[in-house]
């Protein structure tokens, strides 16, 4: 997918970051026949293996085809692997596919994990006496999925039922996309983020709407205090305008500061080095995984609010900016200023206690149990 400067142009700076992921996942790549054979194999083995030919009741999470870690994999593999575990209540095999349209891949190699990844269309051909499938879908490739089904195949399927994981609402296909899913089965939405996670949003949506919040939750993460942190900062990958401005200011302002961009890490990796960062700043979505796992860590995170991802009580943070002109501002005097020992613990503190408030594995654990319950948050 090509995109000419022109339309780049006309689009707003802060769907810059969106459209990139979107291009990620359209990228083509040079096929490999030979690869592709023995994946096949290796499925079609590891299919027999695990999973009767007599199954009735399937949940398939379709998940990106490329090798690679990043937040929504991270959440969609571990909303898999905790549904396992609620066999006793869903009474299904669990089961993650690629979505329809994307490469071959058997497993994701950048991050712990023992999930196999098998073709759609593949696992739809094997089993043949379902009467019940749920598809977990994420927000982004519903069109995607529509262009590349047997709609014949599902129409044989007797409950039918789509989940949209919205996990990052700018990434949300368009209304007449969801719209035609809501005419091949029941739709409903698990969200990510407490600020979408509204009757606003669930009327918008026109089906239920069920909060599910996250995997990521403070014991996940190896908290180091100020004395142990390294004089680095690390720099969330996306681009803005300002990036240029602000890199280079910190850097002439800060020399001894280690300034890091985050990239080419396996996740064991990222997490080491945002234990040994005393900074983070992200030019993302705002409440990101930079953010939030940084302070998790023990360190202090720098963004701009965005009324999209953050509530409103982070504004009380002061480094969550109103803009990037006053991050240009103040983000100098706020790192000088916090730098020590008592200042940054107390602040620390504070960021990590609001954190906490949102990202709490209990509640996401409750939260899933009481979504295969059908006890959604909105109905």
């Amino acid at each position: 997918m090509i995109i000419s400067e022109s339309l780049k142009q006309k689009i707003p700076e802060n769907l810059k970051p969106t459209l990139r992921i979107l291009l990620k996942c359209f990228r083509p790549l040079k096929r490999n026949p030979v690869k592709e054979f023995k994946i096949k194999r290796l499925q079609e083995k590891l299919l027999r293996e695990k999973y009767s030919l007599n199954t009735k009741r399937l949940i398939i999470f379709l998940t990106p085809g490329y090798d690679t870690v990043s937040g929504g994999i991270l959440s969609i593999s571990s909303i898999y692997e905790e549904s396992i575990k609620f066999k006793s209540i869903h009474k299904a095999e669990v089961i993650m596919c690629t979505i329809p349209g994307n490469p071959l891949l058997l497993r994701y190699t950048k991050f712990n994990n023992q999930n196999y990844i098998y073709r759609f269309s593949q696992v739809l051909s094997y089993f043949q006496n379902l009467q019940n499938l749920m598809i977990h879908i994420p927000e982004y490739c519903i069109n995607q999925f529509l262009k590349n089904v047997d709609y014949l195949r599902l129409n044989q399927i007797k409950n039918l039922q789509f989940n949209i994981m919205l996990q990052n609402i700018e990434l949300l296909d368009k209304k007449e996309n969801i719209e035609k899913l809501k005419t091949i089965g029941k739709v409903t939405c698990t969200t990510a983020h407490e600020q979408y996670s509204t009757i606003e949003m669930r009327e918008k949506l026109g089906f239920p709407l069920h909060k599910l919040s996250v995997y990521g939750s403070p014991e996940q993460y190896k908290k180091e205090r100020y004395v142990a942190k390294e004089n680095l900062m690390i720099i969330s990958p996306d681009s803005h305008p300002q990036k240029y401005e602000v890199l280079n200011l910190i850097s002439k302002r800060f020399p001894q500061l280690k300034i890091l961009i985050i990239k080419n890490l396996t996740y064991d990796e990222y997490k080491n080095v945002i234990s040994r960062a005393k900074w983070a700043l992200t030019f993302g979505e705002g409440l990101d995984g930079y953010f939030v796992e940084t302070i998790f860590s023990g360190g202090v995170s720098f963004a701009v609010y965005n009324s999209t991802f953050f509530t409103k009580d982070f504004k009380s943070l002061r480094t969550v900016y109103d803009s990037y002109d006053l991050l240009i501002k103040k983000i100098s005097l706020d790192i000088k200023d916090l730098d020590n020992e008592i200042t940054y613990t107390n602040y620390q503190k504070k960021q990590y206690e609001l954190c906490c408030k949102y990202y709490d594995y209990k509640n996401y654990i409750n939260n899933l149990e009481l979504f295969y319950r059908g006890k959604y948050t909105y109905k």
